[in-house]
């Protein structure tokens, strides 16, 4: 049985939420079905947004390095970092172990490419995922139509990502007049932030919002439910930077 693990804690309700997922995407019948998880709750990991505006990552990188290290340790298959901003770091993070770390951003853009093709897509996220264009990056690689927010739109995006940090509430009203703003005209919004991911949607809204951390779990099951060398096989599509 292969073994993920989670670097949790950005923040702690998301990595909760994304080891939830899991759960429920796994098909099993009993506990020794579900594939063995390392889920790690290290809320004292250096703001991401912070590091990203400040150009100091170095203690961003330390502390999930000593997560990275811990599953080393502990004999882990794969790695899973339910944090989208993070990501901006993701080739310094694989460099810092040998197990593969599974690239949330690629694997969002890819999948969305893959079924929407040339439907818009707008970026809800942190301020330090909007300013590190890593989102941008991967969406230019694969032809995927990636738009921000207008400066005050992300504004009230940021503002419901920290309501979360601080509540746990995961209805924030006040969101929804933009979902509805940005999916006019067969318009997709992407939720890129794990606060956002948490968050309950209208009905209305559930075919006009695509989900990062969703769409990781997804994934996630299937390399982990996987025969050996369909692992191995699978794996380049899910690991790995920009080439």
């Amino acid at each position: 049985m292969k073994k993920l693990g989670i670097v949790g804690g950005m923040g702690p309700l998301a990595g909760c939420e994304f080891y939830r997922m899991l759960i429920e995407a796994t098909p099993a019948d009993c506990d020794q079905e579900h594939f063995d998880v390392l889920l790690s709750g290290h809320a004292s990991i250096p703001d991401r947004t912070l590091a990203v505006e400040s150009g100091d990552y170095a203690p961003l990188l330390a502390a999930i390095g000593e997560d990275l290290a811990l599953f080393e340790h502990s004999g882990m298959d794969l790695v899973s970092i339910p944090c989208n901003t993070s990501h901006t770091y993701y080739d310094e993070l694989q460099n810092l172990t040998s197990i593969p770390i599974f690239n949330m951003v690629k694997n969002a853009v890819s999948e969305l490419k893959e079924k929407c093709g040339d439907r818009r897509v707008t970026l809800f996220s942190t301020r330090g995922t909007y300013i590190s264009e890593v989102y941008c990056k991967y969406a230019a690689a694969v032809g995927l139509d990636l738009r921000y927010p207008t400066e005050e739109d992300r504004e009230v995006v940021m503002k419901a990502i920290y309501h979360v940090k601080s509540t746990q509430e995961v209805r924030v009203p006040w969101l929804d007049p933009l979902v509805d703003k940005y999916t006019r005209d067969s318009g997709l919004v992407l939720f890129a932030c794990t606060e956002l991911s948490v968050l309950d949607i209208l009905p209305q809204h559930a075919d006009k919002v695509a989900d990062a951390m969703s769409m990781m779990a997804l994934a996630v099951v299937k390399l982990m439910k996987s025969e050996h060398e369909d692992f191995v096989r699978l794996l380049p599509r899910y690991v790995g930077g920009l080439k």
